[in-house]
């Protein structure tokens, strides 16, 4: 396990052990329980309250033309801009806060897609499955990538294309290369798509059950930041990144990676 120390946490370090030196006229057993007592006091495993706080910017797109229907049920935005700002962006920010890393809303906008393809995107979709080994159909992507107005895109931020719904069970998915994430309001991803799709859940209250968009859109942020999905049964359990039980924890590793994946984001959003 490697430590990185702040100047901050060195200093007490240092203080630590400079008294400790001053002990030595201490009986044994006293001298060491002020050893402990001063490591203790200056050692800090993540150096979570002398971190730096890396603020990553994003910019929503919601898709508002986009009709779906499957199994009977018509999907279409639901989400505004006001559910993003009061209640997506605090929870996203609490799951990643024990990473010290906040994501900035740089603005929410209603947009439309282009017409030429949409039918043809939006039936592709509703038809998508996962291969037999349970992985995403990709080009789903690359078609709605041609209808998005890319062009619209923020240079200068992480930008998510909300769609009423993503096909194949799927509720979000990232394209790191390109700092973009898309993600469905609507969803049958906890059925194994059994039933019809239902709407997410915004947040979800206590221990991970079922997910909910803002645990999505957590999820595929990590992605943008660098982090892989851990294999099956890979232990710790409850993580963001998936694995045999998902949660919304990050592990010492994945919060090192996504922490030098924010500040790579970071310089390079201010570039001109």
């Amino acid at each position: 396990m490697v430590l990185n120390l702040s100047k901050s946490l060195w200093g007490k370090l240092q203080t630590g052990f400079s008294f400790i030196l001053t002990m030595n006229s201490l009986p044994s057993r006293a001298t060491h329980f002020f050893l402990l007592v001063a490591a203790l006091g200056a050692f800090d495993p993540l150096g979570a309250a002398e971190e730096e706080l890396f603020q990553v910017p994003i910019r929503i797109h919601l898709i508002d033309d986009l009709s779906m229907s499957k199994k009977g049920v018509e999907m279409t935005n639901w989400i505004t801009a006001e559910v993003i700002q009061d209640t997506v962006m605090p929870e996203l920010n609490r799951i990643w806060s024990k990473a010290r890393i906040e994501w900035t809303l740089r603005g929410v906008g209603t947009e439309a897609t282009r017409s030429n393809g949409r039918e043809e995107t939006v039936e592709y979709v509703l038809n998508a499955t996962r291969d037999s080994q349970g992985k995403a159909d990709p080009e789903r992507v690359k078609k709605l990538r041609g209808i998005f107005k890319t062009e619209l895109a923020d240079p200068n931020a992480v930008n998510i294309y909300v769609i009423p719904y993503l096909g194949g069970t799927s509720q979000g998915v990232a394209s790191p290369n390109r700092k973009r994430v898309v993600i469905g309001q609507w969803t049958d991803k906890p059925s194994h798509g059994l039933r019809p799709p239902e709407r997410c859940l915004l947040v979800e209250p206590g221990e991970f059950q079922q997910g909910s968009f803002s645990r999505t859109l957590g999820h595929e942020l990590g992605h943008i930041l660098g982090l892989p999905h851990p294999a099956k049964g890979t232990p710790p359990f409850g993580r963001l990144m998936g694995g045999s039980q998902p949660g919304n924890e990050l592990t010492h590793d994945e919060i090192s990676v996504a922490r030098q994946g924010a500040s790579n984001l970071i310089a390079e959003f201010k570039q001109p």
